[in-house]
């Protein structure tokens, strides 16, 4: 009997680690949406266009969310900033890379202060590695070749996804996973238009997805803070 103990024991704990899992999953919901143009079009082609929207949800309750251990990745290649747009959590690493033939600057203009940080200058085939510790938007220049920029944003949570608007249908979709039930308000940013009904109140239940569809538009057409 005395060499049945360890195998049950195995198996009881596997059985708890599983269903600990299947009670995390259940804990949490989605969010997913359409995302329209009001009175609006955006170029969605090309190393700057306007297709990327940065949908994300901020949690009413206050909460803390560790830092994703895996570094981001932004590329510098063909005189471009690759992606465009990038959204990332506050305390992300983010590796800056060197696939050009060329030296290579990345220099930061903090849009909330207007302060800016040079992190260096680099050779072909080099990286540089950031850690982002305060939230807000990050421009992303580089001083050696002046056409190139790019956007970080830098957000408080994990919950947030990056959806593209394709050309024909001006129109994108987005989904955002693994959300702990609860109250969040719901932002979306792009870096030339604003939600038209401002940020949204939205509830994620255990379980289920919750659709919220979003609107962006020029300023004008925006309704006010």
């Amino acid at each position: 009997m005395r060499n049945l103990v360890y195998p049950l024991v195995v198996i009881a704990a596997a059985c708890g680690l599983i269903s600990a899992g299947f009670a995390q999953a259940a804990a949490t919901g989605s969010v997913a949406g359409s995302i329209e143009l009001h009175k609006a079009k955006v170029k969605t082609h090309g190393a700057k266009s306007f297709k990327d929207v940065v949908v994300y949800l901020e949690p009413l309750a206050p909460a803390d969310y560790p830092p994703p251990v895996e570094h981001a990745v932004m590329d510098q290649r063909g005189l471009v900033f690759i992606p465009h747009v990038m959204a990332i959590q506050v305390g992300t690493t983010v590796d800056f890379l060197n696939s050009d033939h060329d030296r290579h600057n990345v220099y930061f203009l903090y849009d909330k202060t207007g302060e800016t940080l040079d992190i260096g200058t680099w050779g072909p085939g080099q990286a540089v590695s950031y850690t982002f510790t305060e939230t807000g938007l990050v421009i992303t220049l580089c001083q050696l070749h002046l056409e190139m920029a790019a956007h970080i944003l830098v957000l408080a949570s994990p919950f947030f996804t990056v959806a593209e608007i394709e050309g024909e249908t001006q129109r994108a979709e987005y989904a955002i996973h693994s959300v702990p039930a609860g109250e969040y308000v719901l932002k979306a940013w792009h870096k030339k238009l604003k939600m038209k009904t401002g940020d949204l109140r939205t509830t994620v239940t255990a379980g289920r997805t919750t659709t919220v569809d979003v609107a962006i538009t020029r300023s004008k057409y925006a309704q006010q803070p």
